[in-house]
């Protein structure tokens, strides 16, 4: 999945470790800056802009990944 490779690439670990359940609480180097970073990556990858209050919601991968996907996404692929 491509969100667990862009998410893997910022926490500079190997995506095959991430699951939906993979957040800040129970998944290597995922601190508050790396957060942002992670923030940052998908919105760019993905042409999408998250809003404070559902940056906030996102409790995990699988939060984030169903987020994308009631924006439409394509969570395979990311925006050319």
């Amino acid at each position: 999945m491509k969100l667990f490779e862009i998410v893997g690439g910022v926490l500079n670990i190997d995506p095959n470790t991430l699951s939906n359940e993979s957040s800040g609480l129970n998944t290597q180097n995922w601190d508050s800056l790396r957060h942002i970073e992670l923030m940052l990556a998908v919105e760019t990858a993905f042409g999408v802009r998250f809003s404070m209050s559902e940056m906030v919601s996102m409790q995990n991968l699988g939060d984030m990944r169903n987020l994308l996907v009631d924006k439409g996404v394509d969570i395979d692929r990311a925006a050319a």
